[in-house]
């Protein structure tokens, strides 16, 4: 089946110290706050189909399965999802593949599973816990980090515009 998301880019990102500052590589960060947010609603999208559809399929089979549903459900779906997805090649779920950012590491390595759990964990704990505050920080950071990636040492870059060269990295021009 043919996949019309982007392919995953085979890029070492890695920097030395630290992800390039915002004012000397502005195209790492620019527009990745409303690209993360729109991420979100088709990750949410996704997600909600698949519950739904557990939930039918669970009716038709006259609750046969209700255990299995229920426990699939009660399961934290969306840590799963986020740490598998994030933590895989591609670094990122699959609305952030469609929006061309990706998670990297604060050393510009693809995350760790453990790295992705963490910041997965950390979100969907803290968020509703702070009625959504958190994700003010990103609001005033420079590399437009939430303060979940902060805590968990990630960063999200729109890496689908970044190539490495042997100077460093350089701007891909926008395809249209």
């Amino acid at each position: 089946m043919a996949s019309n998301l982007p392919e995953p880019i085979d890029v070492d990102f890695s920097w030395s110290t630290e992800p390039p500052d915002p004012l000397d590589r502005p195209d790492f960060y620019d527009g990745v706050l409303w690209r993360r947010a729109i991420a979100f609603v088709i990750d949410i999208a996704l997600l909600t189909t698949v519950i739904v559809a557990l939930i039918l399929f669970n009716l038709f089979t006259l609750f046969i399965f209700a255990g299995l549903v229920g426990l699939i459900i009660a399961l934290p779906l969306l840590i799963v999802y986020d740490t598998a997805t994030v933590g895989s090649r591609q670094s990122g779920t699959l609305g952030m593949r469609c929006m061309g950012i990706e998670t990297r590491a604060w050393t510009g390595a693809r995350p760790t599973y453990f790295q992705a759990f963490v910041a997965s964990a950390l979100y969907w704990f803290l968020t509703p816990l702070t009625s959504g505050l958190i994700l003010i920080w990103a609001l005033f950071d420079d590399r437009r980090r939430q303060l979940h990636d902060l805590l968990s040492g990630t960063v999200v870059i729109r890496a689908a515009r970044a190539r490495r060269t042997n100077e460093g990295m350089t701007i891909e021009p926008e395809r249209r």
